[in-house]
């Protein structure tokens, strides 16, 4: 009896630690070798910036929301003046993550919030949990998307399997065992669902748009 009871013990503890561990599910694909060279790159597109594919993972309390590219440059490094969004809902709230394998804060003359990390330098990367996404007046050509930062969150860049992982507790994105994740919708997809994008000052948008995909399958965290 003794060992059935040992063995049930561990074939549960197996199924928490599968549930808290579930493997990547890949939800968006792009084909390799589409990315711009037309946004003032030149002739070619630096390694880091032709997206492959975009997978989700429940890790313990964390949501890991992994970008695979084509190539990665190094050690996962790439200019400061380029940036990665993941525009995704939870339920029916929005939410977007920005990535840069580096950031120095500067402030954003078109943002309420730009001042909140100047003087902050993150040379090992950034990554930074969005919500409340708002479209402001256009100015020009361009009509800025102001998304209130929620939280720096960690992540990592990976150069030998060229991808990135950010790394987002649950608890902030109000979700839990059996919520589902889908594309992200409203101001929060203004620039983009999900692209590559250079930038100058945190602004961005449609027309420095380097590469983009669409979030075509949902996510349930088990």
């Amino acid at each position: 009896m003794r060992k059935i009871a040992v063995a049930l013990s561990a074939a549960m503890l197996l199924g928490v630690l599968g549930s808290a561990h579930a493997a990547p599910a890949t939800v968006w694909e792009d084909e390799a070798g589409d990315a711009d060279a037309a946004q003032g790159l030149g002739g070619s597109i630096p390694g880091g910036f032709d997206l492959v594919s975009g997978a989700l993972a429940r890790n313990k309390a964390n949501l890991d929301f992994t970008v695979t590219v084509a190539e990665m440059p190094p050690g996962g490094t790439l200019p400061e003046g380029f940036r990665f969004l993941w525009a995704f809902a939870v339920g029916s709230t929005s939410y977007r993550i920005t990535a840069k394998s580096a950031d120095i804060g500067k402030p954003d003359v078109l943002a309420q919030n730009g001042i909140e990390r100047v003087g902050k330098v993150d040379p090992q990367g950034h990554f930074r949990l969005e919500g409340d996404c708002k479209a402001g007046d256009t100015i020009g050509v361009v009509q800025p998307i102001n998304c209130q930062p929620l939280a720096y969150v960690t992540g990592t860049f990976d150069a030998a399997s060229s991808s990135f992982t950010v790394s987002v507790p649950m608890k902030l994105i109000k979700a839990k065992k059996g919520s589902v994740i889908s594309a992200g919708s409203g101001d929060a997809t203004g620039i983009c669902t999900i692209c590559w994008v250079s930038h100058t000052a945190e602004r961005s948008h449609s027309d420095t748009i380097i590469d983009t995909a669409v979030m075509t399958a949902k996510f349930k965290i088990k």
